[in-house]
């Protein structure tokens, strides 16, 4: 199966403010490069929902 076929299967319901957490709670291990790039993706996701603002 396709990563793009199992985003697309997964939409879990995230308020604004909880995705705010996530991003802010997944940056403590940014360190990691597993977790660097999931909070690009989640970061850059939330600028285009207009959740966030670019810095």
């Amino acid at each position: 199966m396709s990563q793009n076929l199992q985003q697309a299967d997964l939409r879990p319901f995230v308020s604004a403010k909880d995705l705010t957490m996530i991003i802010s709670a997944i940056g403590a291990y940014s360190h990691n490069p597993e977790y660097r790039d999931l909070h690009e993706r989640l970061q850059h996701q939330a600028i285009t929902w207009g959740v966030i603002r670019s810095s």
